[in-house]
C-alpha cells in the first residue's frame, strides 16, 4: 500500500482514555444459566468440543444483543479460541460500546492467549471499524501497522475496513491512498470513500467520486444513494439531485422507503415542495420517518399552515407521533403565533407522558416565548417557568437557560431574570459565553444598565457573543452613539464581529442617519467575509434604502438569493421615489423565487399600481396576492379599493369592498372617497346611512368625503348640518380641508356672497392656500370672473410661484380689459412647461408630449376623428376660458392636446369596445372635455381621462364630473 506499506514507527500503545478504562475490573454477573451448567458436564479431555459449544452459545447471546451475558460467558470459558474473541468483539462492534472492542483486542494480544492467537483479517477488520466508530486515528494507524508487520492476508474485507477507518477519522488523504491501491474496489470500498468525503464536508468531491463509481460500472445501493442525496441536499444542488432521482427510478430503487425519505428531504431542503409532494404521493408505504420528513419539509420552507394540515392528517390516520414530529410542528405553531394550537400539542405531550424530554421542553419554551402577547397580562406568561418542573432532577442545560432568559428579555421580566441569574451561578454556567450574552441581553432589555455592564466586566476575555449582546442592548435602548463606540472598542480588542454585531451596528447607523459610518461598516463587512450573510445584507439594504438612492440598495440584492431578501425596505424606498417600474420588477422576482412578502409590502405594491396606465400591473398583483393568501388581510382590502379607484375601475373597488368580511372606518372612508372621486355622489350619500347603521366610527377623512359628495349633489343644508355636527356630536375639530369643502358646497351652488361671508368666519390660522384654491375652482366652474380674480390674487399672496393661479389671473385680466396688468403677468410667465399624457397598451406605457409631433398613424387617426365630428355637426364650445389656463391654445376643433393624441393612439391599437384610459399631468381643458363628450356618442366605447383634479368617464355624451372640474 505504497506509503503505508511500512512498519508503524509509533509503538503500540493503548490510548490513555482506553487504558484507564481497561485498568478497571471487568463487569461480571452473578446470574447462573442452564447453558453454563451443561457445558461443565462435558469431559475435560474433549476441550475442543467444549470450546465449540461455548462459541455457539456466545453467538446466540451476541445475535440477541445480550452483550452482558455474552461477556460473562466469555470470561468463564476455560479455553478461548480466536473464534471466541472474534464473536465477542464483533458483537461489541455491532451493539456497542465500540471502545470495548479496542480493549479486548489489547487483551487478546497481551493476555495469556497472546502468544498462541494470531489475529486474522476478519479480526483486524472488526477492530478497524471500531477505531472508526470512536474516531481513534492513532489506534487505527497502530492496527494498520500490525497488519503490515504480521504479513496478514489483506482481503477485500480488510481493505474496505481500512478505507472506512481512515475516512471516519477524517484522514481523507490516507483513505484515498489505501483506496487507490485496491486492485478492484467493490461497492463497499466505493461507499466507504464516498461516505468519508461527504461526512467530512467535501460534498463536491463526493459527487465526483459517485460519478467515477458509475463510470466504473459499480451499481450503487441504498446507502450510496443516500450519501449522494445528502451531499446534494447540503449543496442545494437541485439539478444533480434530480438526475440521481432519475437514476434511482431507472435501476428500480424507487420503492425503497429509506431512499424515498431521503428524496423528500432533498427536495424540501432545495425548496422544491412540489417535488417533495410528488415523492410522498407515490410512496407505496409510509413510516413515521416519512411523515416527519414531509412535515419538516414544509416547516423548513416556512409553509407553516400546510405543515399543520399534514400533522392533523397524521394524527387522524396514524394516531401517533414522536418527539421529532412534535418538535417540527411546534416550530410551525411558533411561526404562525397560534398559541391555542400550541396548547393542544402541550396537552398531547402531557397525555403521552413524554414531557420530560429535554428537547420537547426546549421547543415548548420557544413556542410560548414566540407566541407571547406582551400587551396583555395573561397567566400564560408564567408557563415557561412551570415547564422547568418537567425536567427530572433539575436537568437544566445552557439551551433551556438561554431560552428562559430570552423570555425575560421580551417581557422585561426582571424578577424572573434575577432568579435565573442565581440559577446560572448555582449550576456553574458562568463560563458559558452564550448564557452570559443572554444574561447581558436580559438586563439590557430590562433597562438595568449597571447590571448588564457588571456581568460583562466580569467575563474574562469576552468573546464575540457578550460583545454583541452589549452592543445590541445599547441599540435597543436608543443609545446608538454608545453602541458605535463599543463596536470600535471591540475592534481595538481584536474581537471578531459576527452577524448579530453587524446588524446591531447597522441599525445604529440608520437611526443616527450616518451614511458615512454605514459605508465604513460595509467595508468592514466585506473584509470579514459577511458580504453574503442574509441578515447583514438585509440590514444594509434597509440602511441604503433609507439614506441613499434606492438604486444603490438594489445592487445588494445580487449577494443573496431572492427568496431570502426582505423586500419591504426596498419597496418602501421605491414607492417614496415614485419608481414604480422597479417595484413591479421586484414583484416579478418575488413571484419567481417564492420570496418573502408581508401584507404591508403588498399594500405598497398596490399603491404603486394606482394609475389608469398601470391597471394591468395592478390586476396581476391582485391575482398573485390572492394566490399567496394575503388578500383577506383588512389593510390589503383597503389598498385594493384605493388602487382600483385610482385606476378608474370603480366597480372593482366596490366589489373589493363588498367582499370584505369585516369593515372598519378606513374601509368605509376608502369606498366613500372612491364614489366621490368618480362622480357618484348619490351612492356616497347612501353609504353614509350605512355607516351610521353599522355604528362605525367616523374620522376627519370620512367627513371630507361626505362633504364632497354633498357638494357634487348640491345638498347645501345637509352639508352645513354635517359640518356643525363634527364638533358638537362627534367631537372632531374641523380642519382647513373641511372649511374648503363647505366653500365648495356653496361655490358649486353659485352662492358666492354666502361663500365670502363664510370665509370671513373661518379662523385666521385655518385660512390657507387650500381655501382660496377651492374658491378659485368654484369660480372657474361657474365662470365668475370677479371672484376668480379675487381668489387668484389671494392664492398668489400666499404662494407667488403658483403657476396655475398666475395663468388664470392673466386670463381674467385680459377678459376684463386690464391689458397692462395682464402684460406684466405675461412677461413673468414667459412659457408654459410641456404637458404630457400617458396610455398603457399590452403592458407598455406610451407618453405623448406637447412639444413633440405625433406619429403618422396618430395624426391620421386624429384627422379621421376630426372629420367625423365635423360631419356630425360638432361645434367647439368656446366658453371655457377659465378651464384653458394650463395648456397651449390651438385653432380648429381642438384635437391637438396630448390626451387626444393618446386617445387616438389607443383607438388605433386597442380592440373594439375596450375602454381607453389616459392619464394627463395638467387639468383637462374645456375644448378637449367637450370634444371627448361628443366622441363618446359615436365611438361605442368608454373614454377615461384622469387629470390631477378629477376622473372623467365619458360615456354616451356625458362626463362623470358633470362638467364641474
Amino acid at each position: 500500500m505504497q506509503s503505508l506499506l511500512t512498519s508503524p514507527t509509533t509503538p503500540f500503545l493503548l490510548p490513555l482514555a482506553l487504558h484507564n478504562l481497561h485498568s478497571q475490573p471487568l463487569l461480571r454477573l452473578n446470574s447462573n444459566h442452564i447453558a453454563h451448567r451443561k457445558l461443565k458436564l462435558i469431559p475435560q479431555n474433549e476441550i475442543h468440543v467444549r470450546t465449540r459449544l461455548f462459541n455457539l452459545y456466545l453467538q446466540m447471546h451476541v445475535n440477541a444483543g445480550a452483550m452482558q451475558e455474552a461477556r460473562q460467558l466469555f470470561d468463564e470459558m476455560p479455553e478461548r479460541s480466536l473464534v471466541s474473541w472474534t464473536i465477542v468483539m464483533s458483537g461489541y462492534a455491532r451493539h456497542g460500546p465500540a471502545s470495548a472492542v479496542l480493549m479486548m483486542f489489547w487483551d487478546m494480544l497481551c493476555g495469556s492467549e497472546g502468544g498462541l492467537l494470531r489475529p486474522d483479517s476478519f479480526v483486524f477488520a472488526v477492530v478497524l471499524r471500531a477505531c472508526g466508530m470512536v474516531e481513534s486515528l492513532r489506534y487505527g494507524r497502530v492496527v494498520h501497522g500490525l497488519v503490515l508487520k504480521q504479513s496478514c492476508v489483506v482481503d477485500s474485507f480488510l481493505e474496505n475496513a481500512l478505507v472506512s477507518m481512515y475516512a471516519s477519522c477524517g484522514a481523507l488523504e490516507d483513505a484515498a491512498v489505501v483506496f487507490s491501491v485496491i486492485d478492484k474496489p467493490d461497492l463497499v470500498a466505493w461507499s466507504s470513500i464516498l461516505s468519508g468525503y461527504v461526512k467530512n464536508g467535501f460534498e463536491g468531491e463526493g459527487l465526483s467520486i459517485f460519478c467515477d463509481m458509475i463510470l466504473r460500472g459499480i451499481r450503487p445501493d441504498a446507502f450510496a444513494f443516500s450519501m449522494v442525496l445528502g451531499a446534494c441536499t447540503n449543496l442545494e444542488c437541485w439539478d444533480f439531485g434530480t438526475q440521481v432521482h432519475c437514476y434511482i427510478v431507472k435501476i428500480g430503487f424507487d420503492s425503497c422507503l429509506y431512499l424515498e425519505n431521503s428524496l423528500m428531504d432533498f427536495y424540501a431542503k432545495c425548496g422544491d415542495l412540489e417535488g417533495m409532494s410528488q415523492v410522498y404521493a407515490h410512496m407505496s408505504e409510509k413510516n413515521l420517518v416519512s411523515w416527519n420528513t414531509f412535515i419538516n419539509g414544509y416547516v423548513h420552507n416556512f409553509h407553516y399552515l400546510e405543515a399543520l394540515r399534514i400533522f392533523h392528517i397524521l394524527m387522524a390516520e396514524v394516531s401517533k407521533c414522536d418527539d421529532f414530529s412534535l418538535i417540527s410542528i411546534l416550530k410551525a405553531v411558533t411561526g404562525l403565533g397560534y398559541l391555542d394550537h400550541g396548547k393542544e400539542i402541550h396537552g398531547y405531550i402531557l397525555r403521552a407522558g413524554i414531557e420530560t424530554n429535554r428537547y420537547l421542553v426546549s421547543s415548548l419554551l420557544d413556542m410560548y416565548i414566540g407566541c407571547m402577547d406582551h400587551e396583555s397580562l395573561y397567566p400564560r406568561d408564567e408557563v415557561p417557568l412551570k415547564l422547568l418542573n418537567y425536567l427530572e432532577g433539575g436537568k437544566y442545560d445552557e439551551f433551556i437557560i438561554t431560552s428562559l432568559l430570552k423570555w425575560c428579555s421580551l417581557g422585561s421580566n426582571l424578577e424572573n431574570g434575577k432568579m435565573l441569574h442565581a440559577l446560572i451561578i448555582k449550576l456553574d454556567l458562568k463560563s458559558d459565553s452564550y448564557v452570559l450574552s443572554s444574561l447581558i441581553d436580559m438586563y439590557s432589555k430590562c433597562g438595568i444598565w449597571e447590571a448588564a455592564k457588571r456581568v460583562f466586566t466580569r467575563v474574562e476575555q469576552p468573546d464575540t457573543a457578550p460583545w454583541s449582546a452589549l452592543i445590541s442592548g445599547h441599540s435597543w435602548n436608543g443609545c446608538f452613539t454608545e453602541a458605535l463606540r463599543l463596536f470600535r472598542k471591540m475592534q481595538f480588542d481584536c474581537v471578531e464581529a459576527n452577524e448579530f454585531t453587524f446588524t446591531s451596528v447597522i441599525l445604529a447607523c440608520l437611526a443616527l442617519g450616518n451614511l458615512r459610518k454605514g459605508r465604513e461598516l460595509h467595508c468592514k463587512i466585506l473584509r470579514s467575509g459577511y458580504e453574503s450573510n442574509v441578515s447583514v445584507v438585509n440590514a444594509l439594504i434597509n440602511l441604503y434604502s433609507e439614506l441613499w438612492p434606492h438604486t444603490q440598495a438594489l445592487k445588494l440584492c445580487t449577494l443573496i438569493p431572492d427568496s431570502e431578501i426582505s423586500w419591504n425596505f426596498l419597496i418602501q424606498a421605491c414607492l417614496g421615489a415614485e419608481d414604480y417600474e422597479i417595484i413591479h420588477k421586484i414583484l416579478w422576482r418575488i413571484q419567481v423565487s417564492r420570496g418573502n412578502l408581508d401584507p404591508f409590502s403588498a399594500c405598497d405594491i398596490f399603491a404603486s399600481c394606482s394609475s389608469p396606465v398601470l391597471l394591468n400591473a395592478g390586476t396581476q398583483a391582485h391575482a398573485y396576492m390572492t394566490k399567496r393568501g394575503l388578500i383577506s388581510h383588512p389593510t390589503i382590502s383597503d389598498s385594493l379599493i384605493q388602487m382600483y379607484s385610482a385606476c378608474g375601475r370603480i366597480n372593482e373597488a366596490v366589489r373589493s369592498f363588498n367582499m370584505m368580511p369585516k369593515k372598519d372606518i378606513f374601509s368605509w372612508t376608502s369606498i366613500l372617497s372612491a364614489r366621490v372621486l368618480h362622480g357618484h355622489p348619490s351612492e356616497a350619500v347612501h353609504l353614509i346611512s350605512q355607516i351610521r347603521w353599522n355604528s362605525a366610527l367616523v374620522d376627519q377623512s370620512t367627513f371630507s368625503c361626505i362633504l364632497n359628495s354633498c357638494a357634487q349633489m348640491g345638498l347645501v343644508d345637509e352639508a352645513f348640518q354635517l359640518f356643525f355636527s363634527m364638533k358638537e356630536t362627534y367631537g372632531i375639530e374641523p380642519l382647513e380641508e373641511h372649511y374648503s369643502c363647505i366653500i365648495e358646497v356653496l361655490g358649486r351652488a353659485g352662492m358666492f356672497e354666502e361663500v365670502l361671508e363664510f370665509i370671513n368666519g373661518v379662523p385666521t390660522f385655518k385660512l390657507g392656500p387650500l381655501i382660496w384654491r377651492t374658491l378659485l375652482s368654484c369660480s372657474r366652474i361657474n365662470g365668475n370672473m370677479k371672484v376668480a380674480k379675487y381668489a387668484a390674487e389671494k392664492v398668489l399672496e400666499l404662494e407667488p410661484s403658483d403657476f396655475s393661479a398666475n395663468r388664470l389671473l392673466e386670463q381674467v385680466l385680459l377678459t376684463s380689459g386690464e391689458w397692462d396688468d395682464a402684460l406684466k403677468l405675461k412677461t413673468k410667465n414667459k412659457s408654459i412647461k410641456a404637458s404630457s399624457s400617458c396610455i398603457e397598451i399590452r403592458n407598455k406605457i406610451y407618453e405623448f408630449r406637447s412639444d413633440e409631433n405625433p406619429a403618422k398613424e396618430v395624426s391620421a387617426k386624429l384627422a379621421e376623428i376630426e372629420g367625423k365630428m365635423e360631419e356630425l355637426g360638432y361645434v367647439a364650445d368656446k366658453n371655457h376660458l377659465l378651464h384653458n389656463a394650463e395648456e397651449e391654445e390651438y385653432d380648429g376643433v381642438g384635437l391637438h392636446h396630448t390626451e387626444m393624441k393618446a386617445l387616438a393612439f389607443g383607438l388605433t391599437l386597442l380592440p373594439p369596445g375596450m375602454p381607453v384610459r389616459v392619464v394627463k399631468n395638467v387639468r383637462m381643458c374645456g375644448d378637449c372635455h367637450s370634444a371627448c363628450k361628443f366622441m363618446s356618442t359615436f365611438l361605442e366605447r368608454e373614454l377615461v381621462v384622469k387629470d390631477p383634479y378629477s376622473f372623467h368617464h365619458f360615456r354616451d355624451g356625458k362626463c362623470s364630473c358633470r362638467d364641474a372640474w
